[in-house]
C-alpha cells in the first residue's frame, strides 16, 4: 500500500505547494518569470503596492524559491542574478494536471 509520503515526486509536490502558498511568492516568480536575470533590488522596486517591501523579506522568499528548484541563480560581478527553472515549473505543472 502506498502512502502519500512514500512518493518522492509527492513529497516534492506538496513542498513547492507550500513555498507558492505564500501570495509574494507567487507575485515574486511571476516578476521573475517576466523579467529573467534580474536581481534582487529589481524585484523589491517592483513589488505591488500590497507585497512586500523590505529587502530582507523578498530574500527570505527568493531562498524558498530557490531551495524547491523554482528559481535558478548566477552572479554576475557582485550581483546575484534570477531566472526561473523552466524544466521545474513545466514538471510541477504537469504533476498538478494529473491530479
Amino acid at each position: 500500500m502506498l502512502t502519500a509520503h512514500s512518493d518522492p515526486d509527492n513529497q516534492y509536490v506538496a513542498m513547492v505547494c507550500k513555498a507558492l502558498g505564500n501570495p509574494a511568492r507567487v507575485q515574486i516568480l511571476r516578476y521573475i518569470q517576466r523579467h529573467p536575470d534580474c536581481i534582487g533590488n529589481e524585484i523589491l522596486l517592483h513589488m505591488p503596492d500590497d507585497g512586500p517591501h523590505a529587502q530582507s523579506t523578498i530574500s527570505q522568499h527568493l531562498r524558498v524559491l530557490r531551495e524547491v528548484g523554482l528559481l535558478e541563480t548566477y552572479c554576475e560581478g557582485a550581483a546575484v542574478c534570477y531566472r526561473v527553472n523552466a524544466e521545474r515549473l513545466s514538471w510541477l505543472s504537469q504533476q498538478l494536471s494529473q491530479l
